[in-house]
């Protein structure tokens, strides 16, 4: 499969999803999906209930043509962009069938792959890059910083036997 045509496939998902989610926003709520409230997300299309003593919660607007339109066209530019990922990667083996999946649970297994990796790495503000990076040179690095005197090294005793 050639690339261009796992981004088409990949953005035929993602455009495939949006039209279901318009289906279904016409079938059951009777209207638009850019006229769909917070409050309409009810079977009953009641106010979503609160706890006793509770205020209710602020009614939130309906997006409007312009965001769905928006939210819309990125679903089908990530979907035809990640299978384009996927067919770049293994060009032997991507079918559009794949391509299509791919294409329309893009914003799943993108959340689901953003949990797996962390997006940000804390470390130790408090040294400078280079005191880091002679510490990394001399291997007294360790995930939470550069080993102070206090703590013991990887496989240093601690003071305590097994026996004791």
């Amino acid at each position: 499969m050639q690339l261009w045509e796992g981004v088409v496939w990949g953005a035929f998902g993602g455009f495939a999803m949006e039209a279901l989610d318009f289906i279904i926003a016409v079938r059951r709520w009777h209207r638009l999906p850019w006229c769909v409230g917070a409050s309409t997300l009810t079977p009953n299309r009641a106010a979503v209930p609160t706890r006793l003593g509770h205020q209710p919660p602020q009614e939130l607007a309906a997006p409007g043509l312009l965001a769905y339109g928006v939210a819309g066209t990125l679903r089908v530019m990530v979907g035809g962009g990640l299978s384009a990922t996927v067919v770049s990667t293994s060009p032997q083996t991507a079918s559009a069938w794949i391509s299509v999946l791919t294409g329309a649970t893009a914003p799943l297994l993108l959340e689901k792959v953003t949990t797996l990796v962390p997006l940000l790495v804390h470390g130790d503000k408090s040294i400078s890059p280079s005191q880091a990076e002679d510490s990394a040179v001399d291997g007294s690095w360790q995930a939470g910083g550069p080993l102070s005197s206090s703590e013991p090294a990887v496989g240093q005793a601690t003071g305590a036997t097994e026996g004791e």
